[in-house]
């Protein structure tokens, strides 16, 4: 696998709030915020349409993700009705669209279960499996280029 840690995500209900309070107790930042709204999207093998808001932080090598639904029904939403805010996955980002396939191609053989899948054309594609032995979830990650945040906090 020639995955990289991407990020570790926590969902909240306002990732601005989140952003500036972790940014003033914690020194995490500069918080890049962005809204995304997939061009495909499913939930659970459904057709769903979503949207939500998500602010990046650099940690080291990696990154802190906070992630707010925005609309439609999500796995981001199930998260915040049956748990509250918290952690919610950790991301492995591939260098290709091919090897990230290959991924889920592998843990769909496994009987993994997909739980929810995102795509916008050529520039990228994410999806959620089920991983029991970590008791979360695990994001595979795929951009073609890296959109610049909306705004910036911290």
């Amino acid at each position: 696998m020639n995955a990289t840690l991407h990020h570790s995500c926590f969902v909240v209900h306002d990732v601005e709030r989140t952003a500036r309070e972790l940014s003033g107790s914690l020194g995490i930042g500069p918080w890049g915020v962005s809204t995304i709204e997939p061009v495909t999207s499913t939930v659970r093998g459904r057709d769903v349409p979503f949207t939500f808001r998500i602010a990046i932080a650099a940690i080291g090598d990696s990154r802190y993700e906070l992630l707010a639904p925005l609309t439609g029904d999500s796995i981001y939403v199930e998260h915040l009705e049956q748990r509250g805010e918290g952690f919610h996955h950790t991301c492995f980002s591939y260098p290709t669209h091919e090897e990230l396939l290959e991924t889920k191609a592998e843990l769909t053989r496994q009987g993994r279960e997909l739980v929810q899948s995102g795509g916008f054309g050529d520039a990228g594609e994410f999806c959620y499996f089920e991983i029991a032995e970590l008791g979360s979830l695990l994001e595979l990650l795929w951009l073609a280029e890296f959109a610049p945040p909306e705004t910036t906090i911290g």
